[in-house]
């Protein structure tokens, strides 16, 4: 059937790529319903499951994998002897979905309930390809739980079996799993060992997703080992399988990773940009151990930067996450959970029983000491945490004053110098020329020398009233800065009868720019507007501004001539737009295309 095809083709893209996946899962679902199709509407919706828990989509993967279980079971029992084991795999197939998209929002117990049960039905089945993959699963929610002896036994599970049915790319996974243990233990030289192993195995069979973890853990690997652009280099690399295969729950790690290695090279600007990208897609995923690690990642930026009043905001939220009364529950489940699983294994059933029962009550008392000791220390933690940070955020404020004034009146005294003065003696030079031009009877010199006078000095009249706007604190919004372009751009566009076309935000009207910022900004799209106007041959320049990934972008386009940037050297004026936003750490970005016109975009955050 047409259906069913659909499906092994949607399996087959699975690990290589979920967007194609997902169009045939989808595709299959449509015509399963229309052809009212029961087995094939659950055989979709639980591949659909798999494929939206690759996506970071744990939502709709509950969703597709609660209702393929609901008519599974109604298949299940109506159908023939001869066919309830084939509809028994699928339901097994089903609770290992429902496992993975729990535990990847954070939901321990409910991970574990659902791997047990798959374990338990795969068993019975005589699964062995399905044991393995669960015991993988359940070696994964061991590491989550620190119980890195549990997560060693499930992943050698794993392996045992994965080299009995020879897969390489399994192998390679286990082995890679096992690395992780041992670089959270801190041996790292046999962390090496297992990834140079599962490294082997997975470009046996050019496994790009097996490639991509395994990239990603030497990553991890590398920064405990202090080798950064080593690191970066494996992150990049696992970041870019990821995204050609289109499984992106591993994406907001792998920015988390790249956050922190920039945040070791003092590279806070790219630390902060992926730190959030990372947070951004942890809330999409409503991932609860996402969100931790994220805003435990901004505490650690925000710590190391000074930022002590973002760092306390961030430090509530990770405190928030971590110790949850939930995650309590959670362990009191588990326990619950694998000893009922132990329990169906044993014959000596009253035993059992009452290890289950002295566990839970183990359980029980250790969790009420755990709530009252994390209240106590939480408190007096907060407590001493707030006074710090209040205490260094005013110091470090009133030093940032102090020295902000310093580096003001520095600039100012520069500017002077180097804008005013030099025009000033320009001018004095060409006056006493034009009185020796006006002795000598030469008139056309002397209009020439006149004219040069009177441009300079409207230069100058120009120069000091951007020294002035740029101290002046009632221009320090984002809003007058606006305005001030605009003013800018409409006189310079009117001297070749260019139209010129405005998108601002104004969400951004009220935010306060440092003087610093404001200086750079205006100036860097002050030379970007004046290049457009002299040497594109426009008819139409563009300003816009937006926010784009967490960030504020001034935008700056034309449509002329454009250049092709390997065949033209860059100029002074572009050096010293780079210059401009490296000093108020922005991101800079050129894009021109011959006879497609010129964009300049400026990325910024605004504090």
């Amino acid at each position: 059937m047409k259906v069913n095809s659909l499906i092994e083709l949607s399996n087959f893209f699975r690990y290589s790529n979920t967007d194609t996946a997902l169009l045939f899962a989808n595709t299959a679902l449509d015509l399963a319903y229309k052809l009212d199709y029961n087995p094939g509407i659950a055989d979709s919706k639980k591949m659909l499951s798999a494929l939206h828990a690759s996506q970071g989509k744990f939502n709709e993967g509950l969703e597709f994998g609660f209702a393929a279980l609901e008519i599974y079971n109604s298949l299940y029992s109506a159908a023939p002897e001869a066919l309830k084991k084939h509809i028994s795999v699928k339901i097994a197939d089903t609770y290992q979905n429902l496992g993975h998209n729990s535990t990847s929002q954070g939901n321990i117990a409910e991970g574990l309930k659902y791997n047990l049960l798959s374990l338990h039905l795969k068993e019975q089945l005589g699964d062995k390809k399905g044991a393995s993959d669960t015991y993988y699963n359940l070696g994964l929610l061991n590491v989550e739980q620190k119980d890195y002896a549990g997560a060693l036994k499930n992943f050698q599970s794993s392996l045992k079996i994965s080299q009995e049915l020879n897969f390489n790319s399994d192998m390679a996974l286990c082995y890679n799993a096992m690395a992780t243990v041992y670089i959270n233990l801190g041996l790292y030289s046999e962390a090496s060992k297992q990834c140079s192993t599962a490294l082997l195995l997975a470009e046996m069979d050019k496994d790009k997703f097996s490639l991509a973890e395994i990239y990603n853990n030497l990553g991890n690997l590398n920064y405990f080992q202090e080798n950064y652009s080593a690191a970066l280099k494996n992150n990049f690399h696992a970041l870019s399988l990821y995204e050609e295969t289109g499984i992106y729950q591993q994406v907001p790690f792998i920015y988390n990773n790249i956050g922190l290695v920039y945040l070791k090279e003092i590279n806070y600007y790219e630390s902060e940009r992926y730190l959030n990208m990372a947070l951004t897609l942890a809330k999409k995923m409503n991932s609860f151990e996402l969100l931790k690690i994220s805003y435990a990642n901004l505490f650690l930026m925000d710590s190391t930067r000074g930022n002590y009043k973002n760092a306390f905001l961030n430090f509530s939220l990770f405190v928030k996450y971590r110790d949850s009364l939930s995650n309590i529950e959670n362990t009191k489940k588990m326990v619950q959970q694998q000893m009922q699983y132990d329990f169906n294994k044993k014959e000596d059933s009253t035993r059992v029983v009452q290890e289950i029962k002295e566990a839970l009550a183990l359980t029980e008392i250790n969790s009420h000491k755990i709530t009252r000791n994390f209240s106590l220390v939480g408190l007096v933690g907060v407590v001493f945490f707030s006074i710090y940070s209040f205490y260094r955020y005013r110091v470090e404020k009133k030093l940032q004053i102090h020295q902000s004034l310093l580096n003001e009146r520095l600039r100012i005294s520069s500017d002077l110098h180097d804008e005013v003065g030099s025009t000033l003696s320009g001018i004095a030079m060409y006056s006493h020329l034009t009185k020796e031009q006006v002795k000598a009877g030469q008139t056309q010199e002397m209009v020439k020398s006149l004219n040069i006078m009177q441009e300079s000095s409207a230069q100058m009249v120009d120069k000091l009233n951007d020294i002035v706007w740029f101290i002046n604190p009632e221009q320090d919004s984002i809003q007058k800065l606006l305005e001030r372009l605009e003013d800018y751009a409409r006189k310079m566009a009117a001297i070749k009868n260019i139209t010129v076309k405005l998108d601002f935000q104004p969400v951004y009207s009220s935010e306060i720019l440092t003087t610093e910022s404001r200086r750079n900004t205006y100036l860097l799209c002050k030379e970007a507007i004046n290049n457009a106007v002299k040497y594109s041959h426009a008819t139409r320049i563009e300003l816009s501004v937006i926010e784009k990934n967490g960030l504020v972008e001034f935008a700056i386009m034309d449509n002329g001539k454009g250049f092709d940037k390997n065949q033209v050297r860059l100029g002074n004026g572009l050096k010293n737009m780079q210059k401009r936003a490296d000093e108020i750490s922005a991101r800079l970005v050129l894009k021109s295309k011959e006879n497609e016109g010129t964009s300049i975009v400026l990325q910024c955050k605004i504090d």
